[in-house]
């Protein structure tokens, strides 16, 4: 019907499409009219995601570039291109009648603030993200906010950079404008517990969904749509292929312990280790002398350029990976994961630690005793675990999210 409106799912790149997709997936399913905005120079026409959803007829893509994240200085002045009026007019456009954004900062602060100049640089240089929030608030549109994401951990990762906030902030993070949207989503009770338990947040308006990302139905779906990525054929002595997720170094990782492991693992004459960056950071890459000397050892293939996640676990057996939500995958599919727990400082808690569902090794030896087996080892995921981590999945978790995103619009 020509009335009838449409979920907006507001994304920057590859990782928000990542998480809001199979929310768009199932929302088209259930034929819902669906509006994915990529906000950002991010290369849309080439996702396999968002191709994948084109080919439902009520799937709408609006790339907008020119809506690209400004930083402070000249550029921020280029916000004026999205000025309330214009953001406004694109959701009446579209028939909005919910606006879906990846977590993040809410407007609870913004859209209080007061006096001519406020609301001057609010109407004009406010970045789109935000602005389509302002605009959605001005129209009577609820707004939502889902996960960036998973989490493994079961406290706050008290890095360098979590340290300053909480420093700045008399011992929290400040989140408190997050307050602003309709519904503020978690995937699991644990990790709203942590968010919430140390921010500003009020938590009035925090809910827990269970994953919609890894959730079976979607993942039936990913892998079977997900691109090829060519590696190289195993050698004859070669029985495994082993993907290595290279760690975010500041998540308190002992990288000199992980450059180790990867020369154990990359001198192992039975598989073939393919290492991987992190898709959300720099924070991930090695040195360029690293990268020589690892590249040099004989079992050690680096994973081609912009190779998906996804793409690269359909060709493993097997995932060593420290502390990143990627690892649900593998656990959901069956295969072995490693948690090397020993990289990483004792005071992370995760929910391997609670729940298992992972090989967690503490030492070298014990990986390379693993990866070495002519069989690999089989982990038993425990039913809490998944219960915990993904949620109820016999309700069919990305329905789920879609029929709650129905009466938050209708309310």
């Amino acid at each position: 019907m020509a009335d009838e409106k449409s979920f907006v799912f507001v994304m920057r790149g590859s990782a928000d499409i990542d998480q809001m997709a199979p929310v768009m997936w199932q929302s088209l399913e259930i034929g819902q009219p669906v509006v994915a905005i990529v906000a950002s120079e991010y290369k849309a026409a080439n996702d396999f995601r968002l191709n994948f959803l084109a080919t439902y007829p009520r799937f709408t893509l609006r790339h907008l570039p020119s809506a690209a994240f400004a930083p402070s200085g000249l550029k921020k002045y280029g916000r004026v291109r999205w000025n309330a009026t214009r953001t406004q007019r694109l959701l009446r456009s579209i028939n909005a009648g919910m606006c879906i954004f990846e977590w993040g900062d809410g407007v609870a602060d913004i859209a209080k603030a007061d006096g001519v100049l406020s609301r001057m640089r609010r109407t004009l240089f406010t970045d789109f993200v935000l602005q389509a929030q302002l605009s959605a608030k001005q129209l009577g549109i609820p707004t939502v906010a889902l996960p960036h994401g998973h989490s493994t951990k079961l406290n706050l990762i008290r890095s360098k950079q979590v340290e300053q906030a909480l420093a700045n902030n008399n011992g929290k993070l400040p989140f408190a404008n997050r307050d602003s949207f309709d519904a503020y989503v978690f995937c699991a009770s644990y990790h709203r517990d942590v968010i919430v338990g140390n921010s500003t947040m009020s938590g009035n308006n925090v809910e827990v969904w269970g994953s919609a990302r890894f959730s079976r139905e979607w993942l039936h779906v990913l892998y079977r749509i997900a691109p090829q990525v060519q590696l190289p054929a195993l050698k004859d002595a070669q029985q495994h292929r082993a993907l290595f997720f290279l760690p975010k170094w500041h998540n308190m990782v002992d990288r000199g312990a992980t450059i180790s492991l990867l020369h154990a693992l990359g001198n192992l004459a039975n598989i073939q280790l393919v290492i991987s960056g992190h898709v959300r950071g720099d924070d991930t890459q090695l040195t360029a002398s690293e990268t020589t000397e690892i590249a040099a050892l004989p079992s050690v293939v680096f994973a081609p350029q912009g190779a998906n996640s996804v793409s690269l676990i359909r060709e493993c057996n097997a995932l060593i990976d420290v502390d990143s939500s990627i690892a649900f995958d593998a656990v959901q599919l069956g295969k072995l994961y490693i948690r090397p727990k020993y990289l990483q400082d004792a005071a992370v808690r995760t929910v391997y630690d609670q729940f298992g569902g992972a090989l967690q090794a503490t030492t070298k030896d014990e990986v390379v005793s693993a990866l070495s087996a002519q069989e690999l080892p089989v982990v038993i995921v425990p039913d809490a675990f998944r219960l915990a981590v993904i949620g109820d999945e016999a309700s069919n978790i990305s329905q789920q999210y879609v029929l709650r995103l129905r009466q938050l619009m209708q309310q």
